[in-house]
């Protein structure tokens, strides 16, 4: 059975035990926004090494019935090399749970397709997304995990969502989880949809103790945490500084990077793709040069010179 030598991410495993197995409810079903990162990643992990902790030391199946859902939402437009990622992660995932008997199920969301990224900018128009007008969150992630969510609410009523989210990523972050949270609770109430739970158990984990979970943790579904490394690793940028060893000499703290679409124009500059670029992955320069044009014609009046892509 694993044994985690790290008393944080042991107490964690404790925690997530108690709340499966022990909580007033224990049919509601738990739900993990995974994206494959490094975060949901840890999430997941923990959660995992808690269920067959619980399958191994207490009566089964009667502390496993409450099901367990990796929802992955695929945006059409993620950057591809962590939607190969993901694909291959989400096999895996499948495949132990069924063979060890884990109630752990893959689910894909994807946006309708009249509420896609391509759709809205060629079919209707839309400007690419900015910070002033934002419309790809909405229509990408949030819609397609909010229906899935509310088939499982309508079906057993209540659900939990389990978040990777963690104080160290950020003072913004840190305070929209503190903003939610109910002293002595484990679970806050979801922020827009009824009947629903978050419960953050990761929250507290410093960068570092993530990175020291996937390089000195085995994957629970078999996979080969050192590609997850090595992603991370190629796509930060030139100018960050991997600061922390966390496991043996290779193993830096290489977390910073943000993967998302490559089409995003929200940030000005897509560091994680011209990091990765600069790596070796010299066939995304096109798209790269793509998303910059997007973002360069974003706000081009009518009459003035509009640029080939």
């Amino acid at each position: 059975m694993t044994k985690i030598k790290n008393n944080k991410a042991e107490s964690i495993i404790a925690e997530i035990i108690d709340e499966y197995a022990h909580s007033e409810n224990t049919e509601r079903p738990w739900i993990i926004g995974f994206s494959g990162g490094k975060d949901s990643t840890v999430l997941l992990t923990l959660v995992w090494i808690a269920l067959q902790r619980i399958k191994n030391e207490r009566p089964y199946p009667f502390q496993l019935r409450r099901p367990v859902y990796v929802v992955c939402n695929d945006t059409m437009v993620e950057n591809p090399i962590i939607a190969s990622y993901v694909e291959d992660v989400l096999a895996k995932i499948t495949i132990a749970a069924r063979n060890e008997g884990l109630p752990i199920i893959v689910k894909k969301t994807t946006p309708k397709l009249e509420e896609s990224f391509w759709i809205n900018v060629l079919g209707k128009g839309y400007p690419v997304p900015n910070n002033s007008f934002r419309w790809c969150t909405d229509k990408l992630k949030i819609r397609p995990t909010s229906h899935f969510l509310l088939e499982q609410i309508d079906e057993k009523g209540e659900a939990i969502v389990l978040l990777g989210t963690r104080y160290d990523e950020s003072a913004s972050r840190e305070r929209s989880i503190r903003k939610h949270e109910v002293e002595g609770k484990r679970l806050s109430k979801h922020s827009t949809t009824a009947n629903t739970y978050v419960y953050a158990p990761i929250k507290e984990l410093m960068l570092e103790e993530v990175w020291y979970i996937i390089n000195a943790v085995p994957s629970p579904w078999g996979f080969d945490n050192s590609i997850l490394f090595q992603i991370y690793s190629d796509a930060s940028a030139d100018d960050y500084e991997c600061p922390t060893v966390v496991t043996n000499k290779e193993h830096s703290s290489c977390g910073q990077s943000r993967f998302g679409c490559w089409t995003c124009t929200v940030v000005k500059q897509d560091k994680s793709m011209s990091a990765l670029i600069d790596n070796g992955q010299n066939w995304m320069q096109p798209l790269l040069e793509f998303r910059n044009a997007l973002q360069e014609e974003r706000n081009v009046h009518e009459g003035e010179e509009i640029g080939k892509f």
